[in-house]
């Protein structure tokens, strides 16, 4: 039986809450937030112990994992402390938005032995699995080319998340489709360069960038582009529009998950409501609760995490090099 304390009890913490409350080899036996009404919502809920100190937790609970949902740039405290008491752990991306802490907090996992899952969910995503089985199967041949978008709409930093202007889009989104690109290729980046627009969200007196472009030049030569926005109008027919087109000598795919086969129109909005996330037999039937579960299996049976730190790693070491590219206006080489 796996023994969940959770780090953070915001969108994604509850939502991982019930995940666990679902799977009959693992429970929700402590959860931690410096919120003291919705820890003690989520403490009734579940029945689980109270903590606004993850320390506390760590040492008073009887737990055997966590999972860290804090906010990005507040990972590093938390897996540390929980590596070296030999806890197992899963991370929410990016694993952390600096490449010093994702160094060390690998160090330590590794020394300690830890089994560490980096919440990668379009891993578990069925088009993005689906695509990776062709891609494994020899159909599309040597990727030459990958372009891929993320895009949120401006509820996302404006509501949603209240530490917008501590991230930035890149962080808060690129982790997922330049992990899908890792994933899909196998192939070590060499160099990026990438620009930045800080205008509208700076002018509402949120300091961070409205979108980010980032070409990434692979060592074999071929490339990927990468755009993200989180200035969408709210008016757009989904939250996050994601697209993903891959080009290889053999074949091409395209990926759209704006585009999920049902379409709504409202005397005020024309929508594509999720479908991917619709709960089948009262079970979350959507990426993160795959992710989860099979996690949970991992640790049930002794197996490998999916997406490990050395997983996050790679990916920090990409978007903090996108980001000091777009702050020197030159391109970046990836250190070996």
């Amino acid at each position: 039986m796996q023994k969940f304390g959770i780090i953070g009890m915001g969108i994604r913490g509850k939502m991982y809450a019930s995940v666990i409350s679902q799977n009959p080899n693992a429970e929700v036996k402590a959860v931690c937030d410096t919120n003291e009404a919705v820890l003690k919502e989520m403490s009734e809920k579940y029945g689980a112990e109270a903590y606004t100190d993850f320390r506390d937790m760590i040492d008073r609970g009887d737990i055997n994992v966590v999972i860290v949902a804090t906010p990005d740039f507040m990972h590093r405290e938390a897996v540390l402390y929980a590596a070296s008491h030999k806890l197992n752990m899963m991370v929410e991306k990016p694993f952390s938005t600096s490449v010093e802490e994702c160094r060390e907090m690998t160090d330590v996992i590794r020394e300690n032995g830890v089994k560490c899952l980096v919440a990668f969910e379009n891993r578990w995503s069925l088009p993005f699995i689906n695509t990776k089985a062709v891609i494994d199967a020899g159909n599309v041949g040597n990727i030459l080319n990958i372009y891929a978008l993320l895009n949120d709409t401006e509820y996302v930093p404006k509501e949603m998340l209240p530490w917008a202007g501590k991230s930035t889009p890149a962080w808060f989104l690129f982790p997922h489709i330049i992990d899908m690109a890792s994933w899909y290729t196998g192939k070590e980046v060499k160099r990026v360069y990438a620009t930045g627009v800080k205008k509208k969200l700076a002018a509402e007196n949120i300091d961070t960038y409205d979108s980010v472009e980032a070409i990434l030049t692979y060592k074999d030569g071929t490339s990927g582009v990468f755009t993200t926005t989180w200035v969408l109008p709210e008016s757009y027919p989904v939250v996050a529009d994601q697209k993903m087109m891959i080009v290889g000598e053999k074949s091409s795919i395209s990926i759209d998950l704006c585009e999920q086969m049902v379409k709504m129109a409202s005397p005020d909005k024309f929508q594509n409501p999720r479908i991917l996330g619709t709960p089948v037999n009262g079970h979350l039937n959507a990426p993160p609760a795959h992710m989860l579960n099979g996690y949970i299996d991992v640790l049930e049976n002794d197996g490998e995490p999916l997406a490990t730190e050395e997983d996050g790693l790679r990916n920090t070491i990409i978007i903090a090099a996108i980001h000091e590219s777009i702050r020197t206006g030159m391109p970046v080489d990836i250190e070996e």
